[in-house]
């Protein structure tokens, strides 16, 4: 009988697929019966004219009907549509700061930092997409300019005002390539008010999206691997539902990015940890069993400066990634701890460390069985960020993320 790539990936991570299976039918049941904190009137009636979805004004929860979700599902481009190939690496990402790598100093990022940012993406054969990588404040359009002046690949790019959504437009038009990523849920499950207007303006034009949103297990999400990529995954789902509401047939790609509060450090959320890294790519099995796109994060770093522990996690998440498969990683290469600074001296070593890196570095690691607790932690929490003192966190302290 003949076995799908997808097939023989999942069994080298020895996942079953009601592994998967099971964490979609939970995220389903999330949206369904939990609901996500919204009383945003217009997003209200856009989910409830459907008539697969109800407010409940006691708790402010919208819930939305699984028929609706699935549909949404069925309507979107799939995964070989998407104009960003399997197996992608990416700058992804939005540092505030960069990290000058000659005195240690954090520095203001200026749009000479995002135009040698993209001249190194646009000459790198090992990525193959581009964010802006850092911030530079209230320069939308400025700074979507200066990417495509010096970068020719498939780009990711933010905007809220109608300057920078006109501009997006226009570059969508012309060369296409081009997604706008939007966060328009704070984990756990509430609506970000003033992303609901943008979102919506974007959507409305066809511009493609991705909708991301990031629980930090331990804090904003359950301390366990299923349970913490179910909630991931029910919170993308939302924007994804709400996209094909709005726009039928819209590129939407799933940006959900299950995230570790390391305990033993004060709960910072910790990329450098290789369970980071596996919790990224179980996220993105879940989304290739569903066949649509998708992009995570991986082969990052829990250092706030370049040294070889940075480079032993990155080594790790891309030969990880590389024996595995995904379609798209983020945050490969330039971000520094807790993606607060980018190192371009970083940016450039990690490049050497991602075509040097094998499958066969990958570590090894076993996934941990489907928590059978997750849903019921996941509607015990609701939209209320309360997992730091649950009994579920507590217990599964010292037992989940052990790598």
């Amino acid at each position: 009988m003949y076995q799908s790539n997808t097939e023989r990936k999942r069994e080298m991570m020895k996942i079953d697929i009601q592994w998967l299976q099971q964490v979609h039918e939970d995220a389903v049941k999330v949206l369904e019966e939990v609901g996500v904190h919204c009383r945003n009137d217009r997003v209200r009636n856009i989910f409830e004219k459907t008539g697969l979805a109800a407010f409940d004004e006691t708790t402010g929860h919208l819930h939305i009907l699984s028929p609706l979700i699935e549909q949404a599902i069925n309507m979107m481009p799939k995964r070989d549509q998407f104009f960003v190939p399997e197996n992608a690496f990416g700058v992804g990402g939005t540092a505030p700061f960069v990290y000058d790598d000659t005195t240690g100093e954090l520095i203001t990022p200026t749009l000479d930092h995002i135009a040698k940012i993209a001249k190194i993406v646009n000459d790198t054969d090992v990525i193959q997409f581009m964010a802006r990588g850092v911030l530079v404040p209230k320069r939308e359009v400025d700074v979507m300019n200066t990417i495509i002046e010096n970068c020719d690949k498939p780009v990711y790019v933010a905007t809220i005002t109608e300057a920078g959504i006109a501009r997006a437009l226009e570059i969508h038009n012309r060369r296409g390539g081009l997604t706008i990523q939007f966060s328009i849920l704070n984990s756990p499950l509430s609506l970000i008010e003033s992303m609901v207007n943008p979102f919506i303006s974007v959507v409305e034009k066809g511009i493609p999206v991705y909708v991301s949103s990031m629980p930090m297990a331990g804090l904003s999400g359950p301390y366990s691997m299923s349970s913490l990529i179910t909630l991931t995954h029910a919170e993308a789902l939302f924007g994804i539902t709400l996209a094909q509401l709005i726009c039928p047939g819209i590129m939407v790609v799933h940006a959900g990015l299950p995230s570790i509060a390391n305990i033993q450090k004060n709960y910072a959320v910790d990329l450098g940890l290789v369970s980071h890294n596996i919790a990224n790519l179980l996220m993105e099995k879940v989304n290739q069993m569903l066949d649509i796109p998708s992009i995570q994060t991986a082969c990052t770093t829990s250092q706030a400066a370049p040294n070889k522990k940075a480079e032993k996690e990155a080594i790790n998440g891309f030969a990880i990634c590389k024996k595995y498969g995904f379609h798209q990683m983020r945050h490969a290469f330039g971000f520094l701890k807790e993606l607060v600074s980018f190192s371009i001296e970083k940016l450039e070593r990690h490049i050497e460390l991602c075509r040097q890196t094998g499958p066969g570095q990958a570590p090894d690691f076993s996934v941990d069985p489907f928590d059978k607790e997750g849903f019921e932690v996941i509607k015990r929490n609701g939209s209320i960020a309360n997992y730091m003192r649950d009994d579920h966190t507590l217990k599964h302290t010292g037992k989940a993320f052990l790598y």
